[in-house]
């Protein structure tokens, strides 16, 4: 039972009276509470939920409760993957990012190996009358390999890719608040 009489989340949405050993009062205690609670009902039902939390010990209750919530967003979000199409989001996110990674690392030490080619110009040996062949040829294919690299870098962060991430990062941003409740910040 949370303060001043009031009734949890759960009990609201369950119309009942909370009381003082109420399993669900510390994680249901909160503004949209009784909206996340009826979507746990929804999903699971609210004597599995209570059943499943009364089951394990106290300091996993916290992390259970959260995690349940979660799941049952999601599921009434996206009745087929649930949180899964989250994760396969974030997977396919990540791994983007890695090619990224992989493309700028690639691009980075192909820049470091030809600023120390394309610096030097080979001097005119006079001592034994043998002339060294001048580089300009490949400070100009450098050039050209850099203006090919900045193009590559331009489509990959360009605005043609920004809908892609903001397709991805949708259903994201609405679990942002979600995870500003005090029972998350709970230990």
């Amino acid at each position: 039972m949370t303060g001043c009489g009031s009734s949890c989340g759960a009990c609201k949405f369950l119309r009942r009276k909370c009381t003082v050993d109420c399993v669900f009062a510390p994680y249901f205690s909160y503004d949209q509470a009784a909206t996340h609670f009826a979507a746990v009902h929804k999903v699971f039902g609210a004597s599995n939920v209570s059943r499943l939390l009364s089951h394990l010990p106290i300091q996993n209750r916290s992390d259970a409760a959260i995690t349940i919530s979660y799941e049952a967003l999601a599921r009434v979000h996206d009745p087929i993957y649930g949180c899964v199409a989250h994760i396969f989001a974030l997977q396919q996110q990540i791994a983007s990012l890695q090619e990224e990674i992989d493309i700028l690392s690639v691009m980075a030490n192909s820049s470091v190996g030809a600023a120390g080619c394309g610096s030097f110009l080979a001097p005119t040996n006079s001592n034994n009358g043998i002339e060294l062949p001048n580089l300009q040829n490949d400070d100009t294919r450098i050039q050209n390999y850099h203006d090919q690299a900045f193009g590559l870098e331009n489509q990959l962060f360009g605005e043609s890719n920004l809908n892609t991430l903001e397709k991805l990062l949708y259903g994201i941003d609405q679990e942002v608040s979600f995870l500003n409740h005090p029972w998350f910040n709970q230990a």
